[in-house]
């Protein structure tokens, strides 16, 4: 997982919702957003956003993937073992 300030510059392995969590909040943190800002902007509830950022693994996909949208982050999908 990222160090909660590092925001990845490249490519990050991410293995956790707790790991896409820590990214949400650095990339959050970045942007000078508050939850209440962040939220408005992503479409989403602050409640919704907050459990994103602590990691809830039960959130509804297509949500998640507009926050990562709207806060300019994208999910890429690979083999194991592929492009390390």
């Amino acid at each position: 997982m990222p160090p909660k300030a590092a925001i990845p510059a490249k490519a990050t392995r991410v293995t956790t919702a707790k790991d896409v969590g820590a990214i949400v909040r650095a990339v959050r943190h970045e942007a000078g957003l508050d939850q209440v800002k962040a939220a408005g902007l992503a479409g989403v509830g602050t409640r919704f956003l907050g459990d994103i950022e602590r990691g809830k693994s039960t959130l509804r996909l297509g949500l998640v993937l507009q926050v990562l949208e709207r806060l300019g982050l994208e999910l890429t999908i690979a083999r194991r073992g592929r492009d390390r």
